[in-house]
């Protein structure tokens, strides 16, 4: 597990969550059983449970493997982005809702195109240069309705099926909020870790 500050990214996203949220469900692969030894069943009187994802299909296939465990409302978090407090209780407050980072004249893959009325539309995923734009931050609020869809591919006859992708096909019949985020930080490289010693600081 990547640690930043003497914490591991999980605990910094779980650090975030508002207290209303007792309950976490982590999906695991790579390195699951250090998770599982390190959390356990219970961390800071959070219920934790775990989800075994054997297949590597997409963050859709992730959210997927978890549906017998989910219930009503449920937040969504990508495993190695940090999140600001703030945005995680703005985005609570919808019931449908995906967060975004505005983007200016920035070469970058993820972009998330609006409605005219400013709620979620579709998803781009190939990288390219974007003048003004929203970019996928991977902070959801979701209800089961999205398990009513069918998964959908990130591209073509790809194995991987994306969760805005999917998410899209749920928004042309209900409306999907784009909450901008204030503060995320998404961990691909070193330089991030870097960074991301910088975003828990402040």
């Amino acid at each position: 597990m990547q640690i930043v500050s003497g914490k591991n990214l999980i605990e910094w996203k779980l650090e975030a969550l508002p207290d209303a949220i007792r309950e976490v469900i982590i999906v695991i692969g790579h390195q699951g059983d250090q998770i599982k030894k390190y959390f356990g069943d219970n961390w800071k009187e959070r219920t934790i449970r775990y989800v075994v994802q054997k297949e590597l299909n997409g963050t859709a296939g992730a959210l997927w493997a978890a549906r017998k465990l989910l219930r009503g409302r449920f937040l969504v978090m990508m495993g190695d982005d940090l999140y600001g407090k703030e945005d995680i209780t703005n985005i609570l407050a919808h019931e449908l809702a995906i967060c975004v980072k505005e983007v200016w004249n920035e070469e970058t893959g993820g972009e998330l195109l609006a409605n005219p009325d400013g709620t979620f539309s579709s998803a781009k995923e190939s990288r390219h240069f974007v003048e003004h734009g929203f970019v996928n931050t991977g902070l959801y609020m979701m209800t089961k309705k999205i398990f009513e869809y069918s998964l959908v591919p990130v591209s073509g006859s790809s194995a991987e099926f994306g969760l805005p992708h999917t998410l899209a096909a749920l928004a042309k019949e209900t409306s999907v909020v784009m909450v901008k985020a204030t503060k995320w930080l998404r961990i691909t490289t070193p330089e991030d870790l870097k960074r991301a010693e910088e975003f828990v600081a402040g």
